[in-house]
């Protein structure tokens, strides 16, 4: 199962009274471990077995047999991206093509134009930043915001060693070993076509103000 919906400041504060921010935005300006800790958090809330496993405020490890809540796997995500509810594979959330189409989500637009980098040009979609959740029509996996608004924390550690080739991993939690963890999707800061893709991927060790997370759990 996978959230339809990025983790809203109203749900976090109910883990962490102290969080920040309009209550209908997604989470950002979160760890990786402060991610992990909603998910374990939440388990136990509605009583399932917690999935990772974390001492003295450091991750251990995971029960990969736990019902309860975790961050999707990078392999989940990009699935969802690329994959679900579509007839073939595409290289952007709503599809081939390489213009932005209107309301596709949350990115960058003209109104970023000073404040990031990057931008797009001739693309408006309302909001200088951050967005309420939920203000894009899903996308054909039915989930929200995999276009833009936050970019999110998942399960994996971040690395760039490839696969060994012709090995083929089902379901993979990803490497043991690497530096920091994946970060997957785009966000209100995102203006570049290598940035909107599905595929893009980076790692990061600290929180940032665009890196929220959705949450799932296996069936």
């Amino acid at each position: 199962y996978s959230s339809l919906h990025e983790v809203s400041n109203s749900q976090f504060r109910r883990y962490r009274a102290s969080q920040q921010g309009l209550g209908s935005h997604p989470i950002v300006g979160v760890s990786w471990l402060h991610a992990i800790g909603f998910c374990n958090w939440l388990s136990k809330l509605e009583k399932r077995t917690p999935f990772y496993i974390i001492e003295d405020n450091r991750f251990k490890g995971v029960n990969e047999q736990a019902d309860g809540y975790r961050l999707l796997t990078e392999a989940e995500w990009e699935w969802l991206a690329r994959k679900s509810g579509r007839k073939s594979q595409t290289t952007f959330p709503w599809g081939d093509e390489s213009t932005v189409p209107p309301k596709a989500g949350n990115i960058a637009d003209e109104s970023a134009n000073g404040i990031t980098r990057f931008y797009v040009p001739n693309y408006t979609d309302g909001f200088t930043r951050l967005a309420p959740i939920g203000s894009f029509a899903a996308e054909p996996s039915g989930l929200y915001d995999l276009t833009g608004n936050a970019r999110e924390w998942v399960h994996d550690v971040y690395s760039v060693q490839p696969p060994k080739p012709g090995v083929v991993f089902t379901d993979p939690l990803g490497p043991r070993v690497g530096s920091g963890n994946v970060v997957r999707g785009s966000s209100w800061r995102s203006g570049t076509r290598t940035t909107l893709r599905s595929a893009y991927r980076n790692g990061e060790i600290n929180a940032a103000d665009d890196i929220g997370f959705r949450i799932g759990r296996y069936m």
